[in-house]
């Protein structure tokens, strides 16, 4: 099926061996199936074995005698429920807890708890039911790495063969599942780079010079970087804008959109009439649209614009794999179907989070992603894959231009911060400890106004089609002095080492924001430890041509801070600092 990944792709074919069987009956395609599932369980990890299963006769063929991808039936749901079911009792007692939990009675033991519905808070819900239930205190890593039934219980097993106790209690502490490794080889994430061979412009085609647009089509409109593109492309370009939402109507949809400009970008031009809105979901085939609704789009538009990806640092690869990674295969088959549209595509900085890069210098834009030995932390490692089928895309002959934000602060006019991003925890985080590290590390912060500016500029000048820039801040501001510009807002923080910082992390619980980004914290440590610097990130490509058109990123300062947080305390996500209290 074509919105499956290759390899299981690949396992389907393997069961279906010949073509002009007679159909199995019932009882022998589960048999089947089952079998096949046992076999992967040996060889492969929990998230690698597919969830679902259908056992055909024969493939369905086109006139011409190809796999007819579109008349391949979806696997039963039931089948798949049936072949997860639980195998010991540890199993069957987690499963118990996450269908409660997701108030899902058809979990199976390998269905990934976010990609089922979870969420940060879920989760802690989840540990919190795990520990009353199992008496097993989970760490955070084994949470967010190994989201499965079957993960959770490999890590509970583990530690009762390896960490005997008289007591009922176990603390898994020490404990992860083989796959929570934080740091990852790009030699295994390199087989996820496989763009299907079909994705290819048609020989001699040229996609249209942006003065020539008439409409282009948007990818995560209702997050907060997408709210700030969709703003700009209404307020400084004539265009047509069509909008990917998640959301069961047209109506639902478009109100989805109004809702993120009013939150994200509150002065915004808003025009309704060059907005439409599609409802769909980047994880679905042809993006939930339909094959007719995904033809009409691709004739309609002239460009693409992909902002949308799920940004979680906690998450897993294989959790964030569906909408960061998978769906660049519509992304591109969008781009080549009827005329060839550029695609311009928002990657990030973070994908280069190797610890090896500790202590360099600088890392410009014409850094071969490529060469990097790893990658750290499930997102920056989806958006590593991602960006290489970018660049394999490109070498095809797909017009693509990539661009790297580093963290996306706040919007410099009106104050508004996305307050689910690291940055945003990590303020709310050390005012609710009421402590702050002493820190050698630093951020690079760019507004996201500038950045959203940048970008669509970039994109309306043909000359720079096909190339990467990074959408950074000249001066990356050291966390310390942003820890004393809390202060100086009326924050009082004390101060400590970072080891001393994480552990008041873990005593905290899940009540502190930055619970869920211990394993990421405790990665960050290797820097303070070695006293090695994170590189620069030098984005003098994009300075060359948006500085002449007076378009600066601004430095972060107090009073800049102090106007982002502002913006926190009114809408309630910081409380209001000691000087302003009454």
């Amino acid at each position: 099926m074509s919105h499956l990944t290759p390899t299981q792709r690949t396992l389907l074919a393997h069961l279906l061996t010949e073509q002009e069987l007679e159909p199995p009956p019932a009882w022998a395609a589960d048999q089947l199936a089952a079998d096949v599932r046992a076999e992967l369980e040996r060889r492969l990890p929990a998230h690698l074995i597919p969830r679902q299963f259908a056992v055909l006769p024969a493939f369905p063929l086109t006139a011409n005698g190809k796999v007819d991808t579109t008349a391949l039936p979806d696997p039963s749901p039931a089948a798949a429920t049936a072949s997860a079911l639980p195998r010991t009792d540890l199993e069957r007692d987690i499963l118990a807890v996450f269908r409660e939990v997701l108030n899902r009675a058809d979990l199976g033991i390998h269905d990934d708890f976010f990609l089922m519905g979870g969420d940060s808070l879920l989760a802690t819900e989840l540990g919190a039911k795990l520990r009353e239930r199992l008496g097993v205190t989970l760490p955070v890593a084994l949470m967010f790495s190994s989201p499965t039934a079957a993960g959770v219980a490999a890590g509970v097993a583990l530690a009762q063969r390896t960490q005997p106790t008289e007591s009922n209690l176990l603390d898994l502490s020490e404990f992860e599942a083989d796959d929570t490794d934080l740091e990852q080889s790009t030699d295994l994430l390199r087989a996820d780079v496989n763009l299907a061979a079909d994705i290819q412009p048609a020989p001699g085609a040229e996609a249209k010079a942006p003065e020539q647009w008439r409409a282009v089509f948007l990818t995560g409109a209702t997050g907060f970087f997408g709210s700030h593109l969709l703003a700009e492309l209404l307020e400084t370009t004539n265009l047509t804008v069509h909008c990917l939402v998640r959301a069961e109507s047209e109506g639902a949809a478009l109100e989805r959109l109004r809702a993120a400009q009013r939150r994200f970008c509150p002065d915004a031009v808003w025009d309704e009439r060059r907005v439409l809105a599609h409802p769909g979901d980047l994880t679905s085939l042809h993006f939930g649209l339909g094959e007719a609704g995904f033809s009409a789009l691709a004739d309609e538009v002239d460009a693409l614009f992909h902002a949308g990806a799920t940004v979680n640092f906690a998450y897993a690869y294989a959790t964030l794999k569906p909408s960061n990674v998978d769906a660049c295969a519509d992304l591109f088959r969008l781009a080549v179907r009827g005329h060839l549209k550029p695609v311009h595509f928002v990657s990030t900085i973070h994908l280069f989070s190797s610890s090896r890069l500790l202590g360099r210098a600088r890392i410009p834009e014409t850094e071969d992603i490529d060469a990097l030995p790893t990658v750290t932390g499930g997102y920056a490692q989806s958006r590593w894959v991602a960006e290489s089928v970018a660049r394999q895309a490109c070498g095809r002959g797909i017009p693509v231009t990539v661009y790297r934000p580093s963290v996306i602060g706040g919007d410099t006019r009106t104050g508004v911060s996305n307050e689910n991003d690291a940055l945003c925890r990590l303020l709310r985080g050390c005012v609710q400890l009421g402590v702050a590290p002493s820190i050698r590390s630093g951020l690079n912060i760019v507004s996201a106004d500038y950045a959203a500016a940048g970008l669509v500029h970039l994109a309306l000048n043909e000359a720079s089609q096909g190339q990467t820039y990074h959408l950074v801040n000249p001066e990356s501001s050291p966390l310390n002095d942003i820890f004393e510009y809390l202060r100086a807002s009326g924050y009082p923080l004390a101060t400590t080492d970072y080891g001393d910082w994480q552990a008041r992390i873990e005593a905290a619980g899940p009540e502190n924001s930055l619970y869920t980004l211990l394993p990421l914290i405790a990665h960050l440590g290797v820097a303070e430890a070695t006293g090695l610097r994170p590189p620069h990130f030098d984005g003098a490509q994009a300075v060359a041509q948006l500085a002449p058109q007076g378009l600066t990123c601004p430095p972060v300062t107090a009073d800049l801070i102090r106007f982002y947080l502002s913006g926190m305390v009114k809408s309630g996500f910081l409380p209001l600092p000691s000087a302003g209290k009454s």
